[in-house]
C-alpha cells in the first residue's frame, strides 16, 4: 500500500531541516543565558540564531530580533504596541485572520480599517492602494507577502516603496513565503515583520520571529522578569531583552537557529514544484467541475507551491474527505482568509493542495488521479 501524501504543507512543513530536532534536544538541556558559568555559551547560541535571521531577511539589527511564540504574537504586537489610538490602517485583502483579527479588535480605541483589494489574478491591485495612500488618512498599511490561500507572491516590494513616499509605515507579515522568495527589509524599510517557525521556515511549532525597524521604540507588552537587571521594579530599556519577558522557550530558539543555518547554507528552490503545479493547474482548468483559483492565471514565478480549486457541484469539504481515503492529504475551508474567499466568490470553501518542495512526479500523478477520481464521484 502506498504511504500517503500531506499536500498540505502552507499550513505547516511538518518536516523539520536537518538538525532542527537535535537543537531542539539541546536546548531542553540548555542553562540560563544570563546564568551561572555556562551561560555565555547559551546566550551566544541564542544571539548568533537572531545574527543569522538578520542575514537572511536583509535586517542590520539583529539586537531588534525578537523570539515569539509565533507569527500571530508579532503581528498582535506590531498592532497594540505599533497602531496609535485612532489611526487608519490599509489592509490587503489577502490577510490572514492573524493580522486582520488583531485589527479588527483595534477599533475599540478609535482604529479604522481599509480593505485594498486584489486583481483577478490575486495580486495587490497597485493602483488601488495608490489611491487610498493619496488621501492622506492612513499612517499604517498591513500587508502579507504571499496568501496563505492562494500562494500569490503580493508586489509587496513596490507596495512598500508606496507606503514609504507616502510617510506610511508598514507591518509585514512574513509567514507565507518567509524563507522561501528573497526579502530584504532594510531596502523595504518596515516597521515591523513576523514570521512563524513553522511553515517555510521548517521549525517547530510554536517559536516566531520578529523583527522591529529602526524608527520603532516598542514598549513592553509583557512584564516580567527577563534575566537582567532584577533589582528593578520596571522593565530593561534594552533591546532584544525588554521584549522577551518570561522564561525563554531555548528549545524552540536553538531549534530556529539551526533551520536558519539550513537555509544559509541551502537555498530554497521553488522553480521544480512550480513546473509542476503548472501542469497539473492546466490539468485543472480542463475540468468542466472544477475551477481554479484565482480565475485569472497568474505566472507561477510569482506563486509559491500552492494550488488552490474550487468544485463546482459540491462542498470542498467533502472531496479533501474522499481524497483523504485515497492517500491524498489536502486542506478545504476557509483558511482563516475571509476576506479572500468573498474576493474570489468561494464564500463557501475551496480546496489547497500545498506539497512539499521536493514533491516527484510520481507524486503529482497519484494526486491527479486522486482529483479525478474525487469528481467522478460526485458527478
Amino acid at each position: 500500500m502506498s504511504s500517503s501524501l500531506n499536500w498540505n504543507r502552507a499550513a505547516t512543513s511538518a518536516d523539520p531541516f536537518p538538525g532542527v530536532e537535535e537543537a531542539l534536544v539541546d536546548g531542553l538541556h540548555a542553562l540560563p543565558a544570563d546564568r551561572g558559568a555556562h551561560g555565555p555559551s547559551t546566550k551566544e547560541r541564542i544571539f548568533a540564531a537572531r545574527v543569522r535571521a538578520a542575514e537572511i531577511f536583509g535586517f542590520s539589527y539583529p539586537e531588534r530580533v525578537i523570539f515569539t511564540p509565533g507569527a500571530t504574537y508579532g503581528l498582535n504586537f506590531a498592532v497594540r504596541q505599533g497602531i496609535e489610538d485612532g489611526a487608519h490602517v490599509l489592509a490587503s485583502a489577502a490577510e490572514h485572520n492573524s493580522m486582520l483579527r488583531p485589527l479588527h479588535h483595534a477599533k475599540g480605541r478609535g482604529v479604522t480599517m481599509e480593505v485594498i483589494p486584489f486583481g483577478a489574478d490575486g495580486r495587490l491591485d497597485l493602483d488601488a492602494l495608490s489611491t487610498a495612500l493619496g488621501k492622506g488618512k492612513a499612517t499604517w498599511l498591513s500587508l502579507c507577502i504571499a496568501s496563505n490561500t492562494l500562494g500569490i507572491v503580493q508586489p509587496y516590494v513596490e507596495a512598500c516603496a508606496m507606503a514609504r513616499k507616502a510617510g506610511v509605515s508598514v507591518i509585514l507579515d512574513l509567514s507565507q513565503g518567509g524563507g522561501q522568495v528573497p526579502v530584504d527589509l532594510d531596502s523595504l524599510g518596515v516597521a515591523y515583520a513576523a514570521i512563524a517557525g513553522h511553515k517555510g521556515l521548517h521549525a517547530p511549532r510554536g517559536i516566531g520571529l520578529m523583527f522591529v525597524g529602526k524608527s520603532q521604540n516598542p514598549q513592553p507588552m509583557i512584564q516580567g522578569g527577563t534575566g537582567t537587571e532584577g533589582t528593578l521594579l520596571d522593565m530593561p530599556v534594552e533591546l532584544p531583552g525588554c521584549l522577551e519577558a518570561g522564561t525563554s522557550n531555548y528549545p524552540g530558539m536553538f531549534a530556529m537557529g539551526a533551520a536558519l543555518d539550513w537555509i544559509a547554507m541551502h537555498p530554497q528552490n521553488l522553480d521544480p514544484v512550480r513546473a509542476k503545479l503548472a501542469k497539473l493547474e492546466a490539468w485543472c482548468r480542463e475540468q468542466p467541475g472544477l475551477e481554479v483559483l484565482p480565475k485569472e492565471p497568474c505566472d507561477w514565478s510569482q506563486r509559491l507551491s500552492v494550488l488552490a480549486l474550487k468544485p463546482n457541484e459540491f462542498p470542498a469539504e467533502m472531496m479533501a474527505q474522499f481524497m483523504a481515503q485515497l492517500g491524498v492529504t489536502v486542506r478545504a475551508g476557509s483558511m482563516c482568509t475571509s476576506q479572500v474567499l468573498s474576493s474570489v466568490d468561494a464564500e463557501d470553501g475551496l480546496l489547497r493542495l500545498s506539497p512539499p518542495l521536493d514533491a516527484t512526479e510520481e507524486d503529482f500523478a497519484r494526486v491527479q488521479e486522486a482529483l479525478e477520481q474525487s469528481l467522478a464521484a460526485f458527478a
